[in-house]
């Protein structure tokens, strides 16, 4: 018995001692720069802080803090939605314009009041298309198309990598007037303690308004959208000209 007991342990600490090995080597031929570990630092109910051990490109050891929905559910998956609604009539009429919707409200990590397309964060077993299709209705009460018109969706975009691991699609939504639901000023389903001012502004004159003089701080993505506008209005002969005729932003 005690034979077998030794040969037992014998067998169990050469195959730690290989297991070790092989992680050793994995390490060794894994491509650089690669995430070696990840250590929790700190958590509340929404957020957790963690340190990152990783290689550089040159090898080297180094760490870096990140922080993390306590939400996420894999490396793989996205976090939430960011809605760009597209509002237009069905039967098109002569002097329609395209409109969409922008929010406001206040954010405690800027201590003002931001603008910012809708968005929001996907649960569990949930579609992206499906997500933004709930969260432009309870955010704005607009209700999207999802089978005449099939919500457009974005690969996995990052949002402040130097800070987060937040990943997000974007989603591009029909939102037809026509549609009953939609006529007259939709009520928002929002969430206890949600303060939400909902804009409705023309695609182009009101994104516009981003750039010159809104009040409230625009989120990163809408203005690099409303920006992109611009200057595609300059590329194709649009656009502002100061008194000398050069355009100008």
């Amino acid at each position: 018995t005690m034979q077998i007991a030794n040969l037992c342990l014998f067998f169990v600490s050469m195959t730690m001692s290989d297991n070790s090995g092989d992680d050793s080597k994995d390490k060794q031929t894994t491509p650089v720069p690669r995430i070696d570990s990840v250590t929790p630092v700190a958590s509340t109910k929404w957020l957790s802080l963690q340190t990152l051990s990783y290689t550089d490109k040159e090898g080297k050891s180094r760490k870096w803090d990140v922080a993390t929905r306590t939400t996420k559910r894999s490396a793989n998956s996205a976090d939430a939605v960011v809605i760009i609604p597209l509002l237009r009539r069905r039967e098109h009429k002569e002097g329609d314009k395209m409109e969409t919707v922008l929010v406001e409200q206040f954010r405690p990590p800027v201590g003002r009041t931001t603008v910012e397309f809708p968005a929001g964060l996907i649960d569990e077993g949930e579609s992206p298309e499906d997500c933004a299709l709930r969260e432009l209705r309870e955010e704005t009460g607009y209700v999207g198309e999802k089978c005449r018109v099939v919500p457009k969706v974005s690969r996995q975009v990052c949002m402040s990598p130097g800070l987060t691991d937040e990943t997000v699609h974007i989603v591009v939504v029909e939102v037809d007037l026509d549609n009953p639901y939609n006529h007259g000023t939709p009520k928002p389903d929002l969430d206890e303690g949600e303060y939400v001012v909902v804009k409705r502004v023309d695609f182009n004159e009101g994104l516009r308004a981003v750039l010159d003089d809104g009040e409230g701080m625009p989120i990163e993505g809408l203005y690099l959208f409303a920006l992109g506008l611009e200057l595609g209005s300059h590329v194709t002969g649009g656009g502002k000209s100061d008194d000398n005729g050069c355009r100008i932003f």
